[in-house]
């Protein structure tokens, strides 16, 4: 097996995280480079002995004391020496893609409607804790000596989806926030799941640089359920309580008229009571309102307001205290209640 002289990576693309070198053996005489934009780490029986930042580095015993113990006189220093080197890329990576994989089912906490809300996104991470994740997580993502960012974006995708349900969810029942105010509590959302993510990546030595929020919609089916609530608020803070139920009333009529078959018919027998009310005075729907207490008239008999004075049709006086005693007497009674005295002839 050769011996390297120089270990450098030149990197394919920017899409790579993790590159093990495919070799393990070196002397003290390997150079290793390191570029501008990577972190090297060497690693030595499953020990992370050095972090190597950018520059050319000699693997020898200045560098890697525990070589001492490893010469052999016949080598004269020279003979080889296992070690895993890896070479991670620093760079910031900000085109992470996040999105609700399914619909979220959020009651709104204003009209009451069910809304099937969905939201995506993208953030931005880089890999902070070079150590943590070498201990964590390269045994289990390494493939053919890479671990790509593909690799991190599956790896993350499934908890990035639970954690975008929960924190939407959660803004928007318990501050009451409706649809259509979204856009306004766009910034408080966004901190809130970005605060969310970086307390689970943090575990895995990554840290969130960013992450924005590019849509929170629904479908269009529940966005016109909700839009024909807000039409009939308006109408009716417009027109008034009764006005808008006279007028609901004209459209059942004329939903009614184009109607056909036994739903028309029954329609139209519940129609028809209220035509025949509309034609003696009443609405088709009548209007929500106290109506006034009436009374005999004692002398002619004609229903009038229980606080008059006297009979509209007959002109006879209409007692509220008796003549005799004074005592208080409902317009009602004949006699009083306290002396007997007869109220009316």
């Amino acid at each position: 097996m050769g011996i390297y002289d120089v270990v450098k990576f030149e990197g394919t693309g920017t899409d790579w995280l993790l590159y093990k070198f495919p070799k393990d053996e070196f002397n003290t005489k390997t150079k290793l480079i390191v570029s501008s934009a990577q972190i090297a780490l060497l690693v030595h029986n499953g020990k992370l002995e050095k972090i190597c930042e950018s520059g050319t580095f000699t693997l020898n015993t200045e560098l890697l004391p525990f070589i001492k113990g490893l010469t052999k006189a016949i080598y004269s220093g020279k003979n080889p020496y296992p070690l895993e080197i890896y070479f991670i890329n620093k760079r910031l990576k900000l085109d992470f893609l996040w999105g609700t994989a399914d619909p979220v089912d959020i009651i709104d906490p204003v009209y009451g409607i069910k809304l099937r809300m969905r939201a995506r996104g993208q953030f931005g991470v880089r890999l902070t804790d070079y150590q943590y994740f070498h201990q964590t997580l390269v045994g289990t993502l390494l493939k053919n000596n890479y671990v790509n960012f593909e690799i991190i974006r599956s790896f993350f995708r499934g908890f990035i989806n639970q954690k975008v349900k929960k924190i939407l969810a959660n803004e928007l029942i318990t501050k009451k926030i409706t649809y259509f105010e979204i856009p306004v509590h766009l910034d408080e959302i966004q901190e809130a799941l970005q605060e969310e993510i970086q307390k689970e990546l943090k575990q895995y030595g990554f840290e969130v640089s960013s992450l924005s929020i590019e849509s929170i919609d629904c479908p269009e089916e529940d966005l016109d359920k909700l839009n024909e609530i807000l039409h009939k608020k308006a109408e009716l803070n417009q027109l008034g309580d009764n006005a808008y139920r006279t007028v609901r009333g004209y459209d059942v009529l004329e939903a009614g008229a184009k109607g056909n078959g036994n739903a028309s018919a029954f329609m139209g027998v519940g129609l028809g009571m209220q035509m025949g009310q509309a034609a003696n005075g009443g609405a088709i729907i009548p209007p929500q309102s106290n109506k006034e207490e009436t009374i005999a008239c004692p002398k002619c008999g004609a229903n009038i307001p229980a606080g008059s004075k006297f009979c509209p049709e007959c002109g006879q006086k209409i007692l509220h205290e008796c003549p005799k005693c004074g005592a208080k007497v409902s317009p009602k009674q004949k006699f009083c209640p306290e002396c007997g005295h007869k109220l009316y002839e």
